[in-house]
């Protein structure tokens, strides 16, 4: 069973301070006891270096690749995932939850989805992954055995979510240099993502971006890299795993966007894919 001794988490950072903080911040009340490591991309970003030494204390463990991104679309980061796999196996860790800088928990890592999650993976030795964010709105299988949802079999892998490193073990794999071509390969080899009925966390709303190492600016929503969601209440979480498993977890039916005034019309109006890029 997925728990905190055999579970690293672990937050992929690219100078986002803000909201690596909030990240960390959330790891720390939704999922304590969860040891966390941090993979820098080398940030030259000052407030992401404060959040790091800041961090340090409390981390399991902290590293910076140096090596220079090359104009890859982005950077080191399939490097560093490979690393983070390899650590994780090396020190006993069976899962490693993958979270990027720009994400937050909404809800606790709490007992029942441990247990929910750990049954995913006890349903199938081909999945690989167990994927705890909220969806955005499209087209998705149910999985009516094990409670999930699957968004169409080529979707075997994604840069978030825990992942069975054992499993991947057994099949030699290594990190390729794209998303697309990690999930290309595993759903060649007949692997699986699931998204389970009770997710727990999110990116953030209007992230700052960044491709090949440098910043791509917008114009609006303004404050970009300063929102985030509300904590969800009890009875929100109470509301949602009370839902019919034929209603997929949309993230604009469960999350409360927060700290937006001017970006709540973006927020309102935009598709869902377009309120993370």
């Amino acid at each position: 069973m997925i728990a905190p001794g055999n579970t690293l988490i672990c937050v992929f950072s690219y100078n986002r301070g803000h909201t690596l903080q909030l990240c960390l911040e959330s790891v720390r009340a939704m999922a304590p006891g969860f040891k966390t490591a941090v993979y820098d991309d080398a940030s030259d970003d000052p407030e992401t270096l404060r959040v790091i030494e800041r961090s340090r204390p409390l981390l399991y463990a902290d590293f910076t690749n140096p090596r220079p991104k090359d104009g890859r679309r982005h950077g080191n980061l399939y490097e560093n995932i490979q690393a983070a796999m390899d650590f994780a196996r090396a020190r006993g860790f069976r899962y490693l939850f993958m979270l990027q800088d720009d994400m937050q928990f909404v809800r606790p890592l709490s007992e029942p989805v441990l247990q929910q999650y750990s049954e995913i993976f006890a349903s199938d030795e081909k999945v690989i992954q167990v994927d705890p964010r909220f969806l955005r709105r499209g087209n998705y299988d149910i999985v009516v055995h094990n409670g999930a949802y699957r968004h169409g079999p080529e979707t075997s892998y994604s840069d978030v979510g825990i992942t069975h490193l054992d499993r991947l073990h057994d099949i030699d794999w290594r990190m390729l240099d794209s998303e697309q071509l990690n999930k290309k390969r595993l759903a060649e080899l007949g692997r699986m993502r699931l998204f389970p009925f009770s997710p727990i966390v999110m990116h953030v709303p209007f992230p700052t971006l960044f491709r090949r190492g440098r910043q791509r600016l917008r114009l609006f929503p303004f404050n970009r890299g300063k929102y985030s969601f509300h904590a969800m209440t009890d009875a929100e979480i109470a509301a949602m795993d009370a839902r019919p498993i034929e209603r997929p977890p949309f993230f604009r039916e469960h999350l409360r966007p927060k700290n937006m005034v001017l970006a709540r019309l973006a927020y309102e109006i935009r598709e869902d894919g377009k309120i993370f890029t």
